[in-house]
């Protein structure tokens, strides 16, 4: 009879061994599935991340140049151009911030220091940006001048607008 009942107590304690473990991976997948799709909305791990090689051309006032800007993880943006050394004097690296406003678009706001012939910081230049991803290496944008004091603030639209066309930079 013991051994009747053992068996019995064994065969129970084997299918709640098996039920939970497959509550636990039940649970585990729904887990990663909700973090994937958190991480999706949060601008981390976007398409938009690495480096693209960008033609700018300043639409009012005729001319294009060519540009590197990179988009790291958690937000961060910097860039550097062939057009950012003239006029004298040269400007400061280009550091800025993006976030993903939609499917493949995407918001950036990127700035650098314009100083005079001595070397003084006398303004920042804020220039807003708007990205679309074409596909997975080529993407469009727009994006306009404004002129602020160097801190950021009291900012005037300097009727500076910019279309962009870039292409990512692969590694091979």
């Amino acid at each position: 009879m013991s051994i009747l009942r053992n068996e019995k107590n064994t065969k129970r304690n084997l299918g709640l061994l098996v039920l939970a473990s497959a509550a636990l991976a039940l649970g585990a997948c729904g887990t990663c599935s909700a973090a994937t799709e958190d991480n999706a909305g949060s601008g981390l791990s976007a398409p938009i991340e690495g480096t693209w090689i960008l033609n700018i051309d300043r639409v009012a006032q005729g001319f294009s140049f060519t540009a590197l800007q990179s988009f790291a993880a958690g937000g961060v943006t910097v860039a550097t151009g062939t057009g950012d050394r003239t006029p004298p004097p040269p400007i400061s690296p280009l550091y800025g911030s993006w976030k993903r406003t939609g499917h493949n678009s995407f918001a950036v706001t990127i700035c650098f220091f314009i100083f005079d012939p001595t070397g003084k910081a006398v303004a920042m230049l804020k220039t807003p940006e708007t990205f679309r991803l074409v596909d997975d290496d080529n993407l469009t944008g727009t994006g306009t001048a404004l002129a602020c004091d160097i801190n950021g603030d009291n900012c005037v639209d300097v009727n500076s607008p910019i279309t962009i066309t870039g292409k990512r930079l692969l590694p091979k």
